[in-house]
């Protein structure tokens, strides 16, 4: 039985690996404040954030669990497999109204899906300074969709060899300073 345990631990260790490379590398691709990764979870209809590079994890408490099925941006850019960008807080509110309340400061941010499973492993996200409605300062939207497609391409190789319950994520995030 030790076997199995050490194996599903060293399957947990190459995910969070996976994690950390794609969360660390959006913050230089969107130059960024905040990047993590939500995964799908055990639970249907639950998408957990599984890492968070830049924040102290209890800040972000409130958005350790989402449902897919919610007007949030990262359940749409899961849901339906677009991206989503919204370049500051005014846009935000525009689209996600329910958000009018909970933003402590300005941020544009960007939610790209995993690619991989239908319709996606989950996605990842990341918080940037906001941006004026100028479109050359737009973070590097081609560099997270190669992060994203590389993560996915890490989950699906992971899947082939664990199955599916080793890229679904359980628990509190793993948090980066």
């Amino acid at each position: 039985m030790t076997g199995s345990g050490e194996h599903m631990g060293r399957a947990r260790e190459r995910l969070t690996a996976l994690l950390v490379e794609a969360s660390t590398g959006a913050l230089g691709a969107a130059g960024g404040h905040v990047a993590g990764v939500y995964l799908r979870s055990g639970t249907p209809g639950l998408l957990r954030l599984a890492t968070l590079v830049g924040l102290p994890g209890p800040l972000f408490r409130p958005w350790w669990r989402l449902h897919m099925d919610r007007p949030f941006p990262v359940a749409d850019a899961y849901r339906l497999g677009v991206r989503v960008v919204l370049p500051d807080a005014t846009e935000m509110v525009r689209r996600y109204p329910q958000f009018a309340a909970g933003l402590p400061f300005q941020f544009g941010s960007v939610y790209t899906p995993v690619p991989g499973a239908e319709p996606s492993f989950g996605v990842l996200t990341v918080l940037r300074p906001a941006t004026p409605d100028t479109v050359d300062e737009l973070p590097d939207l081609d560099r997270l969709g190669r992060l994203a497609e590389r993560l996915g391409a890490g989950l699906r190789e992971l899947v082939a060899e664990e199955g599916d319950a080793a890229v679904a994520w359980e628990g509190e995030p793993v948090c980066i300073r």
